[in-house]
């Protein structure tokens, strides 16, 4: 026979539902989870660009790019697109309508610096320093297509991403800069 230790059939029954609810309510709970997950990506992170190497780099999480020192911003609102220099001036002559944007400084746009690497013809100049405190100059703009150029591409990838973040929908980087440019037939 059973000592006081054994449950009784009534008792059995309810430490059964008892698990089952648990077990139930566990499953649940996995399931709801794993749906969410599928929804919800985990948030990658990169350099806020900077024209460097670590423009690449993807990171877990927000903070600072331990290379070039510039906040991370989340991958997915790096919107603008690149274009490489052997290819603007062909790309001027078929869009003639572009926006072509020098964000370098008034002494380099001129051509009094030293190098100089010249400008595009009709570009606005707006140095990336001053482009937040002007981005209204630009306003008119908001749904053309925007060419954003410096000498080296390192200036031009941070004012693309200030335009795209102030909702510019048509913003191309030039990559590589002035200093890369080949063909002259776009040039002042």
């Amino acid at each position: 026979m059973c000592s006081q230790s054994c449950p009784t059939p009534k008792t059995s029954v309810h430490l059964l539902n008892n698990l089952f609810s648990m077990n139930l309510q566990k499953t649940i709970l996995l399931i709801i989870t794993l749906c969410f997950s599928f929804f919800i990506k985990a948030q990658n992170y990169k350099c806020l660009p900077c024209g460097l190497d670590c423009d690449k780099e993807v990171f877990t999480k927000a903070g600072t790019c331990p290379k070039c020192k510039m906040e991370l911003v989340p991958a997915a609102s790096i919107t603008f697109k690149n274009m490489e220099t052997n290819k603007v001036c062909e790309y001027i002559k078929t869009h003639p309508k572009t926006i072509l944007l020098d964000v370098r400084t008034k002494e380099e746009f001129e051509g009094s610096a030293d190098p100089n690497f010249g400008s595009l013809k009709n570009a606005i100049n707006i140095p990336v320093d001053d482009l937040k405190t002007r981005i209204n100059e630009l306003e008119k703009y908001k749904n053309s297509e925007i060419i954003v150029y410096c000498s080296h591409s390192h200036r031009s990838p941070r004012a693309s991403y200030l335009l795209t973040q102030n909702g510019f929908k048509h913003v191309i980087n030039l990559s590589g800069g002035m200093s890369e440019m080949k063909d002259t037939s776009c040039k002042k």
